[in-house]
């Protein structure tokens, strides 16, 4: 019996490491605004490379531009990030007025550590 129990308890830790980190790197799992649109800055514990944002289907064609003073744009419709090149630790999500009537969600995936952190960017009707 002891043995099962054993053999049940190295499962779960095996899976519970195939999962990766549930912290989100410290990254915030879940980003709100308001209709007016507006602006957030996030921080995480692990500096990020690059950032992705994608609709709740992983698709999303981010465009990126640079700015002044190494900044990088990254922008999908109504969502813009901008953050500092050369791994950094934080980032400005910028959400333009929602005259849509409806709730618009969007992802931005940033690249930590060989694996990614997810923030999920809603804005109200």
């Amino acid at each position: 019996m002891e043995k099962k129990h054993g053999l049940v308890a190295l499962l779960l830790l095996l899976l519970l490491v195939a999962c990766g980190r549930l912290d989100n790197y410290g990254y915030p799992s879940k980003v709100s605004l308001g209709r007016e649109g507006g602006t957030v800055i996030c921080s995480g514990n692990e500096p990020f490379c690059s950032v992705t944002i994608n609709d709740y289907n992983g698709y999303g064609e981010t465009k990126l531009s640079k700015g002044e003073n190494d900044t990088i744009i990254a922008t999908y419709y109504w969502l813009t990030v901008k953050y500092r090149r050369s791994f950094n630790n934080d980032m400005k999500i910028i959400a333009e007025p929602n005259t849509t009537g409806k709730k618009r969600t969007l992802y931005v995936n940033c690249m930590v550590d060989n694996s990614g952190a997810t923030i999920k960017v809603i804005q109200s009707k």
